[in-house]
């Protein structure tokens, strides 16, 4: 009997969200609105760096990667390496200055120092850059100036 009570209320929270699903901002667009709300709050005068997608590993499977500026490590902070495969996205949320040099690396065991790509930052519009094509990996980052 329970049941019977909240299947309504259950119809009608579906029809509510499935009405604010079509009449909603874009998923892409909603990402870009959040990525430039983060940036403004956080890199000042800075570039922030958004999401890293995997285009093409360099690998059978997956990359282990990690972005560098200047020559030192900046992204992931808690870990060597984010392990990634073809077609997926992690957020790296980072704050660069305005003509950082940036390194995508790629570790593995017999060298841990891998160049995938490197790329200047400008800081004059929002962009993706892209980091191709050591050992055949492609990837690409959304920057926000």
């Amino acid at each position: 009997m329970r049941a019977r009570r909240k299947l309504p209320k259950l119809a009608v929270a579906a029809t509510v969200a499935g009405c604010l699903a079509l009449a909603g901002t874009p998923a892409a667009v909603a990402d870009a609105n959040l990525a430039q709300e983060k940036a403004a709050l956080t890199c000042g005068a800075g570039v922030f760096l958004d999401g890293l997608r995997a285009l093409t590993v360099s690998e059978v499977g997956r990359d282990e990667v990690y972005i560098t500026s200047n020559g030192a490590k900046i992204w992931p902070t808690t870990s060597t390496y984010v392990s990634m495969s073809a077609g997926q996205r992690v957020e790296v949320d980072k704050c660069v200055p305005v003509g950082a040099q940036l390194r995508l690396m790629e570790y593995d065991d017999l060298d841990p120092h891998d160049t995938i790509g490197g790329q200047t930052v400008t800081g004059d519009v929002t962009r993706d850059y892209e980091f191709c094509c050591g050992d055949g990996g492609r990837y690409r980052i959304g920057a926000v100036a």
